[in-house]
């Protein structure tokens, strides 16, 4: 079967380039054809577009203002070129995208690709708070012949709108069918009339081994600093509870502290990884001793490789959604350290992997299944 799929995957993010990965390997593995549609719109590539300013933010009142921030980003944005290297690498390398790059819903509809099936998803392609959640590409709107259907899309933001619950109603409707990442998307999908699945995201469909094989493909220059016992961070925002809970954390177990950071340096990490690639993300995860993070795909492949998570909601982004469901998935939810009371007993948890792995293999069963409804 010929397949295409259609996701975010160039905002140099981890989770984005990885699941992309995930999902058109899976596909393969099975026999089948598969390509990702390299959509490219706008607004996926503003990271490096110097020009462009937020216009609902402070920074575009006035011409002073525009230029000032233009100036800044430049500045800021040249300290990530060497992460910027590595993903592009990753993402042109590693995903089997299409010869035709389309960068609007226009392009995709003056010249549509071909196929037998198209799946949309996975990750954050139905947040109407960001611009792909507003797009009719991810929707599968250019689509004239083929099935249609979504594996592991996200809403994240539960509190759509009614003309936009209208409107995603009225795509969805001619799905042969809809997956969503959360349980909360299920419930979501039944106030608009649409049946759907709560499955696993697409990292969980390749199995811990070949994750092994996948970071351990390649060389790397820092392989002595994974000799160490160390705790990872990955935090987004500077979180300051993170901070507490991992010097503590770190203090107990007798663990140094190693971060990725993609713009600023943890202060109190002594080892600082700027220029992380995907590949270098899943490695670090793989050989540290635990993980702490604000970050849902840093904590689904802590979960792959039993490695003790714990997980700080997201302030600046209403996407918690998220990390509250794949907790929920594996029975732990006690991991989201969201009170105080959960914190102090967080620092001696033991976790029952055996019971995380029959969590897992149910819902990655239901999760296949779903996808071989598909003929796939």
């Amino acid at each position: 079967m010929k397949i295409k799929t259609i996701t975010t995957w160039a905002d140099y993010n981890y989770g984005a380039s990885l699941q992309a990965y995930a999902l058109t390997t899976f596909l393969k593995k099975q026999g089948h054809d598969v390509e990702m549609i390299n959509y490219l719109p706008s607004y996926q590539t503003r990271m490096y577009d110097y020009m462009w300013v937020n216009p609902e933010s402070k920074a575009s009142r006035n011409l002073i203002t525009r230029w000032i921030y233009r100036v800044a980003k430049f500045a800021q944005r040249m300290t990530t070129l060497g992460r910027k290297k590595v993903f592009d690498e990753f993402n042109f390398k590693k995903l089997p995208l299409t010869p035709e790059c389309y960068h609007s819903f226009e392009d995709l509809m003056n010249n549509p690709p071909k196929a037998d099936l198209f799946i949309v998803g996975s990750d954050q392609v139905w947040n109407v708070l960001y611009d792909a959640g507003k797009d009719p590409s991810f929707y599968l709107e250019f689509v004239n012949e083929g099935k249609k259907a979504s594996y592991a899309a996200s809403f994240s933001f539960l509190d759509i709108d009614v003309d936009n619950r209208k409107r995603i109603a009225k795509s969805l409707s001619s799905f042969d069918g809809v997956a969503v990442r959360e349980y909360q998307g299920c419930k979501l999908l039944q106030t608009m009339g649409i049946d759907g699945i709560w499955v696993l995201d697409p990292v969980f469909l390749l199995s811990v081994e070949e994750w092994n094989n996948f970071v351990n493909r390649d060389r790397y220059d820092y392989a002595e600093l994974l000799k160490e016992s160390y705790l990872l961070i990955y935090d987004f925002e500077g979180n300051e509870d993170i901070k507490a809970f991992a010097i503590e954390y770190a203090k107990r177990n007798n663990l140094k502290i190693y971060a990725i950071t993609d713009k600023y340096p943890l202060r109190y990490a002594v080892k600082n990884f700027k220029t992380a690639g995907p590949v270098d993300f899943v490695r670090l995860i793989a050989n540290s001793k635990a993980f702490i993070s604000n970050s849902f795909h840093g904590t689904a492949f802590s979960i792959i490789f039993h490695k003790p998570v714990f997980v700080f909601n997201r302030h600046r982004h209403k996407v918690n959604s998220r990390m509250e469901s794949l907790l929920t998935a594996f029975d732990l939810k006690d991991c989201l350290l969201d009170s105080e009371e959960k914190k102090n007993v967080a620092i001696d948890k033991h976790f029952y992997w055996k019971t995380v792995d029959k969590n897992k293999e149910e819902m990655l069963k239901k999760s296949i299944e779903y996808l071989r409804s598909l003929n796939v």
